[in-house]
């Protein structure tokens, strides 16, 4: 008789019952990849979890290294070939781990030829009032971007500036999602993350700022902005607000900003991608930063 693709094997399975993974194990695992069938949707599926899956050794490296909380990790010894990856399982406790045959991990993965590593992680979502205010803040707002490849990259991109963190305002890609998750490269544990519903608490922080006396500048892009982005000075606590996609940033979030800047286009392109311009634009912060250090 063929043996199912659906046994766990493996010494941590030993207390499972059958089926290759069950119980509250199951079920983490589904919501966090958005797999359950009572939510309309992923996203709601992850939210009600509270958790998320991530895949790959890198990311799984760095979810351990910045101490997320690490509910669940799966790994299938027969696909771990990384003597690293041997040692971040090690790194968790063993009822916190859960052992699968290949067959089983390639039918939860979604990539092809994976390592056989992955993990359900707890959200790690902050306030607002979390992001400390000084005088390098460097906030990146990413507001109603809807893919969740440009959302991860932004992620990315604040993380290699050391931003001081990343705002999503919704309605927005899920930062969570697989596609975000992957883009960011593991970033999305090395700084702030806040989602906000609207933009109505962030204006309202950003007045409270100033009112403590902070000279926070909001600095909004646009294609027909004011003012080259490199005419600005960056060097005060700076929040950089990137509009979505497709129709940008709403004139109501452009009105309340200080600056509106452009990047120049020389090509036949109209616009750039909005995370590419992200990463335009916080490069030109860096580049001022460390020129008025060296002065």
């Amino acid at each position: 008789m063929e043996r199912k693709c659906d046994m766990v094997t493996g010494e941590d399975s030993r207390h499972e019952s059958e089926g290759w993974i069950s119980g509250r194990s199951d079920h983490q695992l589904r919501e966090s990849k958005g797999e359950g069938h009572s939510c309309p949707s992923d996203a709601q599926n992850r939210e009600r979890g509270g958790h998320f899956w991530i895949e790959g050794i890198r990311i799984v490296h760095e979810a351990l290294a910045m101490e997320a909380t690490v509910e669940l990790l799966i790994q299938a010894p027969g696909l771990l070939t990384s003597e690293h990856a041997q040692v971040l399982v090690a790194q968790v406790p063993p009822n916190r781990r859960l052992a699968v045959s290949p067959c089983v991990f390639q039918s939860i993965s979604d990539r092809e030829g994976p390592r056989g590593l992955g993990a359900v992680v707890r959200m790690m979502d902050l306030p607002l009032k979390a992001i400390p205010l000084s005088e390098e803040l460097l906030l990146v707002v990413a507001h109603q971007v809807r893919d969740p490849g440009n959302l991860g990259a932004i992620i990315r991109t604040a993380d290699c500036v050391a931003a001081s963190g990343v705002v999503v305002i919704e309605p927005a890609a899920d930062p969570y999602a697989l596609k975000a998750v992957r883009a960011s490269m593991g970033s999305l544990f090395a700084l702030p993350l806040v989602r906000l519903p609207d933009g109505t608490s962030f204006w309202r922080w950003t007045w409270e700022a100033r009112v403590a006396g902070w000279p926070l500048q909001v600095v909004a892009t646009s294609a027909h902005g004011t003012e080259d982005y490199r005419a600005l000075d960056y060097r005060r606590p700076t929040v950089m607000l990137m509009g979505s996609e497709g129709p940008g940033l709403p004139d109501s979030a452009k009105a309340q900003a200080d600056a509106l800047v452009r990047i120049p286009l020389r090509g036949r392109a109209s616009s750039l991608n909005v995370a590419a311009a992200t990463a335009v634009l916080l490069y030109e912060v860096l580049n001022q930063r460390l020129i008025a250090r060296q002065c």
